[in-house]
């Protein structure tokens, strides 16, 4: 008998049918939301956190990194005083520098150069846009970067195009290495050396559905079953996102391999002042909401004007307009008023071509390059 597919609504609305009870002592907590807007809150046991750090950080190996080694990570920074401290000291013991990738002003990356050059990291992590734009910057001040000798950059949460890639290593002057996998189950893919991504096969077994797009016919859609974590069976779960298989790989490592991965996507909003924001400002806030007692289930932040967002909410029959309100009156405040919000409610959100509900309905750009006074930016899951 086929067990049946579990997606990501389903998830988060039987996780309790789904979790084991009674594990005193043997799991935490994971919460995650990602770019399809539905944040998730799964129990997860200590042996499957262990088993996904060792999976990430053999694979970190393979650039010349090790455990302790300084790095600078550009992501997330928690809301909440308790989160905040519990990230610092998490920060602490890891050995890295968190470069904060909600906001941030040109002034901002200035401070940021300086504290490279400061902190000397071996390797830096973090999101793609934000990287990217990080690298614009530095590139347009002409900084030299060279000296600090970085042997590697892991880029994950977004989609790793060719010209991103190209900007960071130029900037970063090191090779960039692609990270992909979802906080439910820890990494799943990492690039190695010859560019192809490998699977973490000691802890998912992978399914491929066959998918194809127009530009991609041999693309598969991939069912992921995670072989540890007995505190929320994880079996067949749909992340909507697609890959595309590889012949082994030429690096020897044995691990089945893959061309490409696509479905994932952060946008930016950007403010008539230049300001600029990533999905993930919006989508913490969305998240301590929920954790706050929200009975928001799902969200889209949709730019309809310069500096205007439409904010479409799922939602449980508890919710009343007081909950939209608090949300656009947080998200408000933290933008220092840029935005003007609107809350509407709406039974569902349409889905892109690639299957996934964009988190960010952003405005296009007019020019690829940052213009006025200031910028703002920015993944996989956690925001640890």
């Amino acid at each position: 008998m086929r067990l049946p597919v579990l997606t990501k609504a389903q998830l988060v609305s039987d996780a309790e049918s789904i979790s084991v009870p009674r594990l005193p002592g043997t799991y935490s907590w994971k919460t995650t939301g990602g770019s399809t807007g539905i944040p998730v809150r799964i129990r997860k046991t200590r042996y499957a956190t262990a088993a996904e750090q060792a999976a990430s950080w053999r694979s970190y190996g393979w650039y010349g990194v090790r455990p302790g080694d300084r790095q600078a990570r550009f992501w997330g920074t928690p809301l909440s005083g308790k989160t905040r401290a519990r990230a610092r000291a998490i920060d602490w013991v890891l050995n890295r520098d968190r470069f904060s990738a909600f906001a941030f002003s040109r002034d901002d990356l200035r401070i940021y150069l300086q504290r490279l050059l400061v902190a000397r990291p071996v390797w830096v992590y973090g999101y793609v846009s934000m990287l990217v734009e990080f690298a614009r910057f530095s590139l347009s001040e002409k900084f030299d970067l060279r000296p600090l000798g970085i042997r590697a950059v892991v880029t994950t949460s977004e989609a790793l195009t060719e010209p991103d890639r190209k900007i960071i290593e130029e900037a970063f002057a090191a090779p960039v290495f692609n990270e992909y996998g979802c906080g439910e189950v820890g990494a799943i893919l990492y690039e190695c050396t010859a560019k192809k991504l490998h699977l973490m096969a000691e802890n998912l077994f992978l399914e491929l559905v066959p998918a194809p797009t127009e530009d991609q016919p041999d693309a598969h859609r991939i069912l992921v079953t995670d072989l540890h974590n007995r505190a929320t069976p994880l079996i067949r779960y749909d992340i909507s996102d697609r890959v595309v298989p590889s012949p082994p790989c030429d690096c020897g490592r044995g691990l089945p391999a893959f061309r490409s991965i696509f479905g994932r996507a952060y946008d930016f909003i950007t403010c008539s002042d230049g300001t600029r924001y990533h999905g993930e400002f919006f989508l913490y806030h969305l998240e301590e909401a929920r954790d706050q007692g929200s009975p928001i289930l799902q969200a889209q932040f949709v730019q309809t004007g310069s500096d205007r967002i439409l904010i479409r909410v799922v939602a449980t029959d508890l919710y009343d307009a007081r909950h939209g309100r608090d949300l656009a009156s947080k998200i408000r405040r933290a933008s220092d008023d840029r935005f003007e919000m609107e809350v509407e409610v709406v039974p569902g959100l349409s889905r892109e071509r690639s299957g996934k509900i964009r988190l960010i309905v952003a405005k296009p750009a007019q020019d690829s390059e940052p213009q006025g006074p200031s910028l703002c930016g920015v993944v996989s899951g956690s925001p640890a």
